[in-house]
């Protein structure tokens, strides 16, 4: 892994979505709450609900952080192909924090307030390069739930992240 290009970054947990979000976005939440009511008494939805056919209008922004707890860390079990191509690397069978070193964001934090709150957060993200080139996007954390070969669960975080200037500077 190289090291750092960036100067400045910035995290913001948002407490909703903000209004001026395009629709596919409002979607996806919306499907994650759909699935968190059909999932009865479970706290968080379970990947069959919300299976790879039901997020198929996302499958290019998805990322999979699995929690692996023995460590108290995630691993990044699908890196999106859309941000892989935007970065031009990688972090599949990475850790996000190797992605929090590298670009100086709150990855790490944010998924594991993602598991502790079991709902859906949200988070405004600004990065400024050396050469002051800027980059922003929503990113967007949503639990999930699926179960290993013994039937132990496993809890995952489904992570997008979509190109968003806000209309006032957070």
């Amino acid at each position: 892994m190289t090291a750092s290009y960036l100067l400045d970054a910035t995290d913001t947990e948002l407490d909703r979505l903000p209004d001026n979000v395009d629709s596919s976005i409002i979607t996806l939440v919306d499907l994650w709450y759909d699935a968190f009511a059909q999932a009865g008494s479970e706290a968080i939805p379970s990947r069959t609900i919300l299976s790879a056919e039901r997020l198929r209008q996302w499958r290019d922004d998805i990322c999979l952080y699995e929690y692996l707890p023995v460590k108290n860390d995630f691993l990044v079990r699908i890196d999106a192909p859309s941000i892989v191509a935007l970065n031009g690397e990688s972090f599949q069978g990475s850790t996000p924090r190797e992605i929090d070193l590298k670009y100086g964001t709150c990855l790490m934090a944010a998924l594991h307030k993602t598991l502790k709150t079991k709902r859906p957060t949200f988070h405004y993200v600004h990065l400024i390069g050396p050469h002051g080139n800027r980059r922003q996007w929503l990113r967007v954390l949503m639990p999930a739930q699926t179960v290993d070969h013994l039937g132990d669960p496993v809890f995952q975080v489904l992570g997008v992240r979509f190109e968003y200037e806000p209309m006032h500077y957070i």
